[in-house]
């Protein structure tokens, strides 16, 4: 443990100063409370080696200080494969992830009806793509991403969009619209839910699912639950979102959290899901 990471936990409970205005609510509120040093947990040549972990006291959400720069984010993303990894390929993880998505679509009032379009943002192999068209081929499935990785893998996408978010034509409205461990690498989430918002359908849903934080871990407990968090990749994941957050977020674009669950994968992920 080097100085500054034990200087922080000696802090951790003491704003730093006041009038910060936070870069993930955007509220002029007290300065963030460090939590601790985290080093990069992804090669590269970063544009910083270690960055904060600090909480909002206002917005309650977790995240990295500094924010990663864009050409961090373009290193990280269109610079590098991402989804060789057999976790992508495995047979037996691919039933998994279809169970998982599966489940959600038919409990949770997500899958579209025949003729709906849904579209899958940071789709990589597009999971709840394909778990829709798994239940219907009437479904409409497009995805969208900001590499084109996975875009001649995908059969069960109908419309596969390479670039930022605004290659997705503006006119098309969508029935469900689904960020699955997406949100957390944005640098600007309430920007991107923003957009999303006038994509839906009037009864459309958006379906989030993303880290939350080490199990059991609470406002003051400090950083040492964090250097052992599976979900801790730096400088990947941006922040940790919260329920205060999106419920903000949705009010702000005319819209409601209408769930937040954060028991997923033993209490470590979240799902959340936003509506009118």
């Amino acid at each position: 443990m080097n100085f500054l990471t034990r200087l922080f936990q000696r802090n951790a409970s003491v704003p730093q100063s006041t009038g910060v205005n936070c870069p993930l609510c955007h509220r002029l509120c007290a300065a963030p409370t460090v939590l601790g040093t985290v080093a990069a947990t992804h090669p590269g040549p970063f544009s910083v080696a270690e960055y904060n972990l600090v909480e909002c006291s206002d917005c309650e959400v977790v995240r990295l200080d500094p924010i990663p720069s864009a050409a961090d984010l373009h290193a990280l993303y269109q610079a590098s494969v991402q989804f060789s990894d057999a976790h992508y390929t495995d047979p037996e993880q691919i039933e998994r992830m279809l169970a998982y998505y599966g489940s959600c679509l038919d409990n949770r009032g997500l899958m579209p009806a025949a003729g709906e379009t849904m579209l899958e943002v940071g789709a990589g192999f597009a999971w709840v793509a394909r778990a829709c068209r798994l239940r219907s081929s009437a479904v409409h499935t497009w995805a969208q991403d900001v590499t084109a990785e996975c875009e001649k893998r995908c059969p069960w996408v109908d419309r596969y969009m390479v670039g930022m978010l605004d290659v997705v034509p503006r006119a098309q409205q969508f029935k469900l619209i689904s960020l699955t461990h997406v949100i957390e690498h944005l640098a600007d989430p309430g920007a991107i839910l923003a957009d999303l918002a006038t994509r839906l359908t009037p009864d459309g849903k958006i379906f989030v699912t993303a880290p939350y934080r080490p199990k059991g871990w609470q406002s003051g407990d400090g950083i040492k639950p964090w250097l052992d968090y599976s979900y801790l990749h730096v400088p990947a994941h941006i922040s940790y979102l919260s329920k205060r957050w999106f419920t903000r977020s949705a009010e702000q674009n005319g819209l409601r959290l209408l769930s937040f669950d954060p028991a997923h994968d033993n209490g470590q992920a979240f799902e959340a899901i936003l509506g009118r």
